[in-house]
């Protein structure tokens, strides 16, 4: 199998095999076939570009912005959360305007849309900036992960479509469809550990053109690759994804220098029957 280079990960943080050196901890690294990236990535760039869905958060939002619509997008759906995110914009457009309004002015916005929790991380949330960043969202992904309700996935995405850096994104959706086109299992979107997962999500976000490729992979995971009923006829990845196509999985993980070949397994093929039967 052709692979190109690996990445690794020491005790939950992507390294590289230089990095790495003679630290002890436990060693995950990934070979990954090199046609199959290229094409991961160029076909669902490609699909986004002619099909990514419209949503105001990702029309000239700043990374403040980008954060509110990460909060209030938690535990509800975007057509819900579409007005409120305009108005709350609209009425609080930069951090210290935030700072500035009553916990009960953002809640009177924020709690009909239920999770009312929200309301008061994103009070914190404009606390944290003005009070410890002098109103500026921070450009470096560990100080946004110290930020009150960013959790690890809602502060890369703050990372990779606010600031419009390189990072990798994993939630549920995102870790449906790696598991799926690479051909590995998916019982709770997990492959065995979330250190593999991880790693092989950061071996497939391309140098360039990472905005576009990771809106894409958010869509395809909610209207395409879903868990019950893909649509997988529709899918610009069928021709490439092992669960359509067969054959062996596409990534070889190594840990501690011991190989880790993916199985597929019956729940593997039972969670992807639709996908299967259409090839």
């Amino acid at each position: 199998m052709k692979s190109g280079r690996p990445y690794e990960i020491l005790n939950g943080h992507l390294t590289t095999p230089s990095s790495f050196g003679n630290t002890v901890g436990c060693k995950s690294v990934v070979e990954l076939d090199s046609k199959f990236r290229h094409a991961f990535q160029d076909r669902l760039i490609r699909w986004y570009r002619r099909n990514g869905r419209e949503f105001p958060w990702r029309v000239n939002a700043s990374a403040y912005q980008v954060a509110v619509s990460e909060i209030l997008l938690q535990q509800t759906q975007a057509a819900r959360v579409q007005p409120v995110y305009e108005a709350f914009v609209n009425r609080w457009p930069r951090p210290q305007d935030l700072y500035d309004a009553s916990l009960g002015d953002v809640k009177a916005l924020t709690d009909p849309l239920g999770y009312h929790i929200r309301g008061f991380w994103l009070k914190e949330l404009a606390r944290h900036i003005v009070e410890y960043h002098d109103g500026q969202v921070p450009e470096d992904l560990t100080m946004l992960r110290g930020i009150p309700g960013l959790g690890p996935y809602a502060s890369a995405a703050v990372y990779v479509f606010g600031l419009r850096r390189r990072a990798a994104l994993l939630d549920t959706n995102v870790a449906r469809v790696l598991t799926r086109t690479v051909g590995l299992p998916v019982e709770g979107s997990i492959y065995l550990d979330g250190r593999r997962l991880q790693v092989l999500a950061e071996a497939l976000v391309p140098a360039r053109r990472h905005y576009d490729y990771h809106q894409g992979l958010m869509d395809l995971g909610a209207t395409i690759c879903r868990a019950r009923s893909p649509r997988c006829a529709r899918c610009p990845l069928r021709n490439i994804c092992r669960v359509v196509i067969g054959g062996h999985p596409v990534a070889v993980w190594q840990e501690n220098d011991v190989a880790l070949v993916g199985q597929r397994t019956v729940g593997h093929r039972v969670g992807s029957r639709v996908a299967v039967d259409v090839s």
